[in-house]
This record gives structure tokens, C-alpha cells and sequence, in this order.
């Protein structure tokens, strides 16, 4: 007995032993806070206030990309090593089997061949930057206590970051922000091959009673196309609508990924000075993607700058923000910057294809997928000048996808030049010279002036409509060159003295889908409603506009309540006790999406029930040919559908239903059902619209996921309004700041600065972030401070 009394003794031991080294190892890869890291070759200082927002100092710009790079290296490297992965098609190397087909998806894009043209095309002066930026970050990570914790769980070393990995760094935001398979348009041009042209054009218009640009006016969508272009009732449609397999239409929208921004001048906002506002809506998880900092250079040789904003790990530049005489922000753009080309193959030798009259080789190679823990996988990829192909239509012709992130041309770092400008004019200059996912563009100044324009390179389209797959064999067809920043669309200090722009068409129809083509903006209700709450403003505060970022109002829906309240009448309620419950809680909603509320579920379950529902059988023919695609309709569809749920043609019904409130109810309490079986009684917002921001992690720690993952809170705001919120979608910032009045700039950001669990600062910021409450844009005192010396 007292032998297995020391045996257990020693096994508890050793248990202490394992547990108290693996958190020492775990507790050792924490960034170094305080202090000096001598024999690092620049002169530079990074400042943490209590919150850990650092504030990065040096005498020379190259050091503070040096200070930077080290900042980034210590705090996020696992991120910035994802992102470079992701981009690459190399995450399976690190992860494992898990992700070999996304890898697949990514890998024919060659972006690590794409991002060493883009370092090797670079001014010197740019390129100094970029190695001191990742001569920093290495230093970080070479001069830690212990590896990244991650790296730990993972049983590996992290690999030496490169001037190319910041390059695709950059990539991993265009695969957030743009089409990356052409899987959209494919879809597109297979409606448009069946349908009839009227009715095509009914589904896709372009735009709405929504649309609020700066500048042109709201779109009118096309009439109800009459029974002899489309009759559900009768004939092939008919058959169709009762026979067509089963939907696979997504229920929810798909998320808009962008961001809200919006400028006033001096002459409308308080003590004289313009005003910027800028929330980025983006995937949320942890590490976040943004990292808050103030980057100064004191001064010396060079001419001092004073940075604040935010900045992206993997790069030297400082993404959205001011510079004390300029701040400026953006928005996804949603112009057309992918193109599926139809490959016209030679039928003598189907391994080329033509090019006008001569043809040219589809280069055949293979790529090699690491996996970790698995055995390589061989992958063949078939490119073609225009891009690689990437899938067929119903034809069987090979379709190549041409986007503008393949060309080197299209991305830089010209974004640096935003440290010093000195006016709107330069910035919106600077804007169009830029290389990255094309975005709407705003800027102030001091001077109290304000300005839009498109920051990003603009391919230049010739005979050939962009919406479809197209075959580019024709001399003078496709893609012909890149616009000149002179080029460029701009407004600058409109008469409204406002500007704005989220995710919508943003100018008049004509010259947006002149310069931009369609890439499926957003519908305009979002926009409108921040637009209208703009011009209420006569003399904007900061706060003003940070509570415009949160306002959760979701009058779009208000128009639906309407109508489901006229539906829901006396004889639609007898002996439906669901129905006449649901009417209730309809009748006491506030019209807004707040997470309390019941009400709002249920009119925006019935809206997305009859949307889709509607959609499917004007559809159904599609849907019998090509049962393997997605189908989804355009934002715009909403004018369409407006039309059709208040006019109610009946040639347009399902046939499967005698009258439309027969339909619409039937549609509603398929809706109810599906609210029963997502959410729990009482089914309010918040219960749907629950925070879900994770670390990649944490699937794979099931035991550590309450320290690595945010709080499951549930969220008001949802996606046709100012506050654009997901359980993992949102704003990933909220800024608002008047160049030269940073101190009383005002900032949000959920995750915290640093990607430690351990750390004082994980999570720093969230809990504002989730309630609204704006906080200090500039880091405040100075709580910590590390000091890299030659």
C-alpha cells in the first residue's frame, strides 16, 4: 500500500510538473511590456496606456515600420501568419487536413507568385520600408521568451515572415472584399439563359426606391412583366413552379461585406471644423483583424508625423485614420472586379484555345499542397492570360476567371503617402494612385473641407458586358488597360455639405456602371437612412455621429409590418392562436432591431419567407435545369418584390395556392416555424443575433474556449441599417475624428489589442464596443514602455 501511495504520489507530481511548465512555456510567449531590447539596430519606443493601445515612437519613418513591424510581431503574429496562409493556399501546412479545400480554391490564384512581382516592382524607398517592417516583426518573434502560444498548442515553430507575406496580407482583403470563383455571374448568366429577358431584367435591376447616392437620383424598377412574358398558372413556368427540386436558396440575405463612412463639412458640424465617420463591417473573430495605434515620427531629418487609427498586422501603413491635417476612411465599393471568360478552345488541339485568329497554350502545372500530419496533395491548375479557369458553363467551355487582384499592377503601398497629405485634394489623389480591393473613398481636412472618390486600380472595360460570362477572343474585348488617377470620379464639398457611402451605388447610374460595372452593390436603405439622419444633424457633434453608427432603427421593415399587420386581419386569426400571438408581439414593436425585442424577428422572418419563396417559383425553371447551383436574388430585388407582394398579379402566383393571402400566410407560418426551431421561447433579436466571435482555436480547446472566445451577448442591429450586426458580422471599428482635433476623436473596437488570453489587454475595449459607448480615439497615459535600441 504505501508502494501505490508513492506511485500516486509521483504521478500527481508529475502532472504538476507538466502543468506548471506548459503554463510557464504558455505564459513566457507574453509580449514584453517594459523595459529595453537592446542590439536591435534602430532607435524607437512603444507605449502602452492601461487599455495596452500602443503608441509607436521613432526619429526616422524606417524605424517606426522597424517599431511596427516589432508591435505586430509580438501582439498578432498568428494572425498575420493565418492571413498569409489563407491568401496563399498554404493554411493546411499549419492546420491540417481541415482546410485542404479552401486551400484548393486559393491555391490557383498564385497569389505568392503575384506578391513577389508586387516587392520586386516596388521603388527602392518603398521596398526599404517594407524589409524594415518585417526585420521588425522578426526580431519580435526571434527575441520572445518562447513561440506564439498558438504555436505551442500546435506543436510547431512559426516560420520567418517575408516582405511577399505582407503582400498577401493585402490579398486576404481582397478575398474578403471581392468574388473570388466567379460563382455569382455563373449563376447569373444561367438565369439569363432561361429566363425571359423581361423578366431577367425584373429580377436584376439596378437599383431601387432605396438608392440614396451623393449625387444622381433613385433607379425605377421595371414594371411587372405581364403574362405573356411569364404565366405561373399555366405552361412550362407552371410545371416548373409544382416539379422544380427543392430550394437551396440561402433564407438569409447574404452579408454585405463593407462598412458604413460619412463626412460633414465645417459649415455643419460644431466649432467650424468637418468631420469624419468611419465603421468598417467585416467577418468578427479573434485575433481581430484591426490593430489601434498612434504611430509618430518625432521629427529630426525627416519631417514629423503624428499618426492615429487603425492599422493592419502584416503591413507598415496606417489603414484608416487621420494625420492631424487629414483623416480619411472607406467602403467596399462593390464594382465589378472579377470577370468569368468564356475559353473558345481550338477544336484540333482542345489544349489550346483562341486569341483573335492564332491560338496559345492553356498552361498546365502542379501545385503541392502541404498538409500537416497527411501526406502532400498534387493539385492541377490550367491557366490562361485572361486568369485561371476555375469552372464550365452549359456549354462545357472552360470559364477563366479575370480578376484584378492576379495583376501586380493592382496592388502597392501607396497608401503611405496618406501620412502627408495636406488637404482633401491630395488625399483623394493619393486615393486613385493607391493599389488595393477598389473602395469608396472619403477625406476632410482641416481646412474644413470634404471629399469621395475611388481608392484602388480600375481596370478598363471594352464591348463586352461584364455581368456575364464572356469570351475575350476578340481583338480589343475584355480588359484593355488601367485608368488614369485623372480619370477618376470625385465629388468635393457638395452643397448638402455632406457625403456618405455603404456599400451602395454611390454617383449617377450611368458614369458608376461606366467606370465600375455591377458587382452587386447593396440595396440603398442602409444609406438612406443614414443619409437622412445626416441632414437632420444642422451642427454635428462627435457624439452625434457616433450615435448614428449605433442607430438601430429598422424603418426598412417598417413597410413590411404594415402589410403583415393587414394580413394578420380577424378572419386570418380565427382559431391560429400562433398567428394571433405573433400579432401581438407585432403590433408592440418599436421598429427597431434591438436584441429585447420579439417583434422584430418575426417581420423580418416573414419578409425573408415570402422573399424567398416568391423568388423560387418566378425561378423554377432555372432551378429544374441547374439543380447544382445556388441561386440567390440581388439585393435589388427588393423593388421587384415590392411590387409584386402589393400589386399581387396573379399570373405571377404559385400555382399551388388559389389567391395570394392564401400565400402569404401560408409563407408566414412557414416563417413562425422556422423562428420556433432556430430560437428558443420568448424568441427575441437578441436571442438570434448572439455574438459568436471566436479564436480558430478554440474548436480544438473545447475546455479553454470560455478565456479564448468573446461573450455570447446578444446584439441589436441587423443589416438594412446604420448599426450592421451579425453574430459574426459587424463593425469591426467605430471612428469619428476632425483632423487636428484628435483629442476628441472617439473609438470602438471588440477583441482587444492583444492575441494573449493571458494578457491584461485580451479583450480590452470589447465590452464598449458591444454597449455602444465610444471611447478616446488617441491611447491615453502612458502605462508601459518598451525601448529598442541599436
Amino acid at each position: 500500500m504505501r508502494l501505490l501511495g508513492r506511485i500516486a504520489i509521483a504521478v500527481v507530481a508529475l502532472i504538476v510538473i507538466v502543468i506548471a511548465t506548459g503554463y510557464l512555456m504558455f505564459r513566457g510567449s507574453l509580449p514584453q511590456l517594459d523595459g529595453d531590447v537592446a542590439g536591435i539596430g534602430v532607435s524607437a519606443t512603444i507605449e502602452r496606456d492601461k487599455s495596452g493601445t500602443p503608441t509607436i515612437k521613432a526619429a526616422s519613418r524606417r524605424e517606426l515600420a522597424f517599431a511596427t513591424g516589432y508591435a505586430h510581431g509580438q501582439d498578432r503574429f498568428f494572425q498575420m501568419d493565418l492571413m498569409r496562409r489563407a491568401a496563399a493556399g498554404e493554411l493546411s501546412a499549419l492546420l491540417g487536413a481541415a482546410t485542404i479545400d479552401s486551400d484548393k480554391r486559393l491555391r490557383i490564384h498564385a497569389f505568392r507568385k503575384v506578391a513577389q512581382q508586387v516587392v520586386a516592382g516596388m521603388p527602392d524607398s518603398d521596398r526599404s520600408l517594407l524589409e524594415a517592417y518585417v526585420d521588425g516583426v522578426n526580431a519580435a518573434l526571434g527575441g520572445a521568451r518562447a513561440r506564439p502560444w498558438e504555436y505551442f498548442v500546435l506543436r510547431t515553430k512559426p516560420q520567418p515572415w517575408l516582405a511577399e507575406d505582407s503582400v498577401l496580407t493585402a490579398f486576404s482583403m481582397y478575398l474578403s472584399l471581392n468574388d473570388s470563383s466567379g460563382a455569382d455571374e455563373l449563376a447569373r448568366s444561367q438565369l439569363h439563359e432561361i429566363l425571359p429577358p423581361a423578366m431577367f431584367a425584373f429580377l436584376h435591376p439596378l437599383g431601387t426606391e432605396w438608392d440614396a447616392p451623393i449625387t444622381g437620383g433613385t433607379w425605377r424598377v421595371p414594371a411587372i412583366p405581364g403574362p405573356d412574358v411569364m404565366d405561373l398558372r399555366q405552361g412550362e413556368a407552371r410545371v416548373a413552379a409544382l416539379s422544380a427540386p427543392v430550394s437551396n436558396t440561402p433564407w438569409e440575405e447574404r452579408l454585405v461585406v463593407g462598412s458604413n463612412s460619412w463626412a460633414v463639412d465645417a459649415g455643419h458640424a460644431v466649432a467650424d471644423a468637418a468631420l469624419l465617420a468611419n465603421d468598417m463591417h467585416l467577418g468578427l473573430r479573434l485575433p481581430h483583424v484591426w490593430y489601434h495605434a498612434r504611430l509618430v515620427v518625432t521629427g529630426g531629418a525627416e519631417t514629423p508625423r503624428d499618426l492615429v487609427g487603425v492599422t493592419l498586422p502584416g503591413l507598415p501603413v496606417m489603414v484608416v485614420g487621420s494625420n492631424g491635417r487629414v483623416a480619411w476612411g472607406f467602403t467596399n465599393s462593390y464594382g465589378d472586379w472579377t470577370d468569368l471568360v468564356v475559353v473558345e478552345l481550338d477544336p484540333a488541339n482542345e489544349g489550346r484555345y483562341f486569341v483573335g485568329d492564332t491560338t496559345e497554350a492553356i498552361e498546365t502545372h502542379s501545385e503541392t499542397l502541404e498538409v500537416r500530419g497527411a501526406d502532400p496533395i498534387a493539385l492541377e491548375v490550367k491557366t490562361t492570360r485572361w486568369g485561371p479557369i476555375v469552372n464550365h458553363d452549359s456549354q462545357g467551355r472552360p470559364l477563366a476567371l479575370a480578376w484584378t487582384a492576379h495583376h501586380s499592377r493592382a496592388t502597392n503601398v501607396r497608401m503611405l503617402d496618406f501620412e502627408t497629405v495636406t488637404n482633401v485634394q491630395e488625399a483623394l489623389t493619393a486615393a486613385n494612385r493607391s493599389g488595393t480591393p477598389v473602395q469608396n473613398f472619403l477625406a476632410v481636412d482641416q481646412q474644413g473641407h470634404i471629399g469621395w472618390s475611388l481608392m484602388g486600380q480600375v481596370p478598363i472595360r471594352a464591348n463586352y458586358d461584364s455581368t456575364l460570362p464572356t469570351s475575350w477572343r476578340t481583338p480589343g474585348t475584355g480588359w484593355t488597360g488601367w485608368r488614369t488617377a485623372d480619370e477618376y470620379p470625385r465629388v468635393i464639398d457638395p452643397a448638402a455639405g455632406r457625403l456618405w457611402t455603404a456599400n451602395t451605388r454611390t454617383i449617377d447610374v450611368e458614369t458608376w456602371l461606366a467606370f465600375m460595372g455591377d458587382g452587386g452593390y447593396d440595396l440603398g436603405a442602409r444609406a438612406a437612412q443614414i443619409r437622412d439622419g445626416l441632414l437632420g444633424l444642422t451642427q454635428a457633434t462627435p457624439q452625434q455621429l457616433a450615435e448614428l453608427q449605433i442607430d438601430d432603427r429598422a424603418l426598412f421593415l417598417v413597410r413590411w409590418r404594415d402589410l403583415l399587420l393587414d394580413l394578420l386581419n380577424e378572419p386570418a386569426l380565427a382559431n391560429q392562436p400562433a398567428r394571433a400571438k405573433a400579432r401581438e408581439l407585432v403590433e408592440h414593436w418599436k421598429a427597431r432591431a434591438s436584441a429585447e425585442d420579439a417583434g422584430y424577428p418575426i417581420v423580418r422572418a416573414f419578409r425573408l419567407q415570402v422573399r424567398n419563396e416568391v423568388f423560387d417559383a418566378l425561378i423554377a425553371q432555372a432551378r429544374s435545369k441547374h439543380p447544382e447551383t445556388t441561386f440567390a436574388p440581388s439585393a435589388q430585388f427588393e423593388g421587384a418584390l415590392w411590387q409584386i407582394v402589393t400589386q399581387r398579379p396573379q399570373h405571377l402566383l404559385d400555382p399551388r395556392y388559389s389567391g395570394w393571402e392564401d400565400a402569404l400566410l401560408a409563407a408566414f407560418d412557414r416563417s413562425l416555424v422556422k423562428l420556433a426551431e432556430e430560437c428558443a421561447e420568448p424568441c427575441t433579436w437578441g436571442r438570434q443575433n448572439t455574438l459568436h466571435m471566436r479564436h480558430p482555436l478554440s474548436g480544438a480547446l473545447p475546455f479553454a474556449a470560455r478565456w479564448l472566445d468573446m461573450p455570447t451577448d446578444p446584439m441589436s442591429g441587423d443589416s438594412a441599417m446604420p448599426r450592421a450586426q451579425g453574430p459574426a458580422f459587424g463593425a469591426s471599428q467605430r471612428l469619428v475624428v476632425s483632423p487636428g482635433k484628435e483629442a476628441e476623436g472617439l473609438f470602438q473596437m471588440p477583441g482587444g489589442p492583444v492575441d494573449h488570453p493571458l494578457s491584461p489587454f485580451y479583450g480590452a475595449g470589447h465590452e464598449a464596443w458591444v454597449r455602444g459607448e465610444p471611447r478616446p480615439l488617441l491611447p491615453g497615459k502612458t502605462e508601459h514602455t518598451l525601448r529598442l535600441t541599436p
